[in-house]
């Protein structure tokens, strides 16, 4: 069946507006940075007859995890699937295309699956806040059939002045919040006098416009 011409036109529009999207979420307003997000699960190791997949939309299609910390392109969403490690050798997974892979991965009765979402940035902040990146600590609690149990275990948050602090998980719906580490005269000097400084400096540049 031909498409017609207009038709042609609305799926050119719609391809089009997705990828204006795509580059939308991409920029970084003026004034902001952007806060991303790393992740490393803690007991890998407790259970070597699996072999880790990250995968996500809209990658990585395959990521093999370790004990490394491990990051992803900030607009994806990643889950983690636990394959026995005998029946990963036998699929030849890493020879599958897209389609496939996602096929195997989310349909296969064989393959355990963690229900948690994983996303790739904890999101932009003010140029002025020292906060400088996230590490969340993953940790397994078991795999039981097709159910691969993860829960986020603490999140340790990094600042410019090279300071880390750590906040455990309460809830598995909220993360906790961040806290500048340092004294209160730090948390001026970046919130309030800085700020206030460069206030000062554009009030002299018009003042000094306007009078000559």
């Amino acid at each position: 069946m031909k498409t017609s011409k207009s038709g042609q036109i609305l799926v050119f529009l719609f391809i089009l507006l997705s990828l204006m999207g795509t580059s939308s979420a991409d920029v970084i307003d003026p004034g902001e940075k952007n806060v991303p997000y790393s992740y490393k699960i803690s007991n890998i190791q407790d259970f070597p007859d699996y072999v880790f997949i990250l995968h996500g939309i809209p990658n990585p299609s395959i990521e093999l995890l370790n004990s490394s910390e491990f990051s992803f392109y900030k607009l994806s969403t990643c889950s983690i699937y636990a394959v026995p490690r005998n029946l990963y050798n036998q699929m030849q997974i890493d020879q599958m295309n897209e389609s496939q892979v996602s096929e195997f991965l989310n349909n296969d009765s064989r393959v355990a699956r963690s229900s948690l979402k994983l996303d790739g940035t904890y999101g932009n902040v003010n140029q002025a806040n020292p906060l400088d990146n996230a590490l969340i600590i993953l940790n397994i609690k078991s795999i039981n059939g097709n159910n691969l149990n993860i829960h986020k275990e603490k999140i340790i948050y990094g600042y410019k002045n090279g300071q880390n602090v750590e906040k455990p998980y309460l809830s598995q719906n909220q993360t906790p919040e961040p806290t500048f580490p340092g004294t209160s005269w730090d948390y001026y000097i970046y919130y309030m006098l800085l700020p206030l400084i460069a206030l000062g400096v554009i009030i002299f540049i018009i003042i000094r416009r306007k009078s000559s």
